[in-house]
């Protein structure tokens, strides 16, 4: 090979080598210009969203904030956890909720009012014992017996006979006594006086009607107070001629005998009598005519 021929040689490899390095140096350039184009891409897709994530946590509090304060009206012990409203506003939720629980609970307790009353006035026997139920809670002082000269001096008065009729029963505090009705012996702190239906009853001494009640067992009473501790209490009564504070002279028509009640339907009509000393009960026969 001649000197020309190595010259045209090497000019060709100096040629493909350039080629070459442009090749490459073009192919570097194209790699590195995409790779910031990427990049400016990403930093711009980043800088792009950023304004919408924030534009999206700014409808989330503006959300939140709108429901933590219909859950602070609707339940304030929520709120309270959620540091959305005060204790003060906590405690006037609790009354409100308290006014309405007692309004609840009010028409019930008028309810069960009415129907105890309805109880009450069932267990009555009419308007008769109604009047006489209330009558029933005076109590006469000592002070107004003495101003009406009502003072039963035992051991110098004696009491009148009450009804006519026969002695059906004893006063017997000592021993028992037989009752027919009941078939049973019991105490008896009473005169049980045999007397027909409609004979007039008497007061025995002077006294201020104390109380008027009804008895299951001995029907209309009437206590009759005497003075010095003494009462005379009536049973067996109908027809009532006097009331409640009437005082009342000895001898005064007090009312009338009434038929007898279930416990003495064997016994038949009688009229009941008690004496009672410091509500002790004494045996009548000792002070009687």
């Amino acid at each position: 090979m001649n000197r020309k021929d190595v010259r045209e040689f090497l000019k060709k490899r100096s040629t493909i080598w350039t080629l070459s390095l442009c090749m490459t140096g073009a192919i570097v350039l194209g790699g590195i210009t995409s790779m910031d184009q990427a990049r400016r891409k990403a930093e711009l897709t980043e800088t792009e969203s950023e304004p919408g994530a924030q534009a999206q946590l700014d409808v989330n509090d503006t959300l939140g904030s709108a429901l933590d304060e219909e859950e602070a009206e609707s339940d304030p012990v929520a709120a309270v956890a959620g540091n959305e409203v005060t204790e003060e506003k906590i405690t006037e939720a609790e009354s409100e909720k308290t006014e309405e629980e007692s309004a609840a609970v009010q028409p019930e307790a008028v309810n069960d009012a009415g129907q105890s009353g309805d109880i009450a006035q069932s267990d009555g026997s009419g308007e008769e014992e109604a009047d006489v139920q209330e009558v029933s809670a005076s109590v006469i002082s000592n002070e107004v017996l003495v101003q009406n000269g009502i003072a039963f001096a035992a051991d110098e008065e004696q009491l009148l006979w009450p009804a006519a009729g026969t002695l059906l029963m004893d006063y017997s505090m000592d021993g028992s006594v037989y009752f027919a009705t009941l078939n049973q012996y019991k105490y008896n702190p009473a005169l049980v006086l045999g007397s027909e239906v409609g004979n007039q009853v008497l007061a025995a001494a002077k006294g201020i009607v104390e109380s008027i009640y009804i008895d299951e067992e001995t029907g209309t009473t009437l206590v009759l107070n005497i003075g010095n501790g003494y009462r005379l209490t009536y049973g067996q009564l109908k027809e009532l001629a006097v009331s409640q504070g009437d005082i009342v002279e000895s001898g005064a028509v007090l009312g009338y005998v009434s038929e007898p009640t279930k416990y003495y339907t064997k016994e038949g009509s009688n009229l009941y009598f008690e004496m009672t000393k410091d509500e002790t009960p004494v045996d009548p026969i000792l002070y009687l005519e």
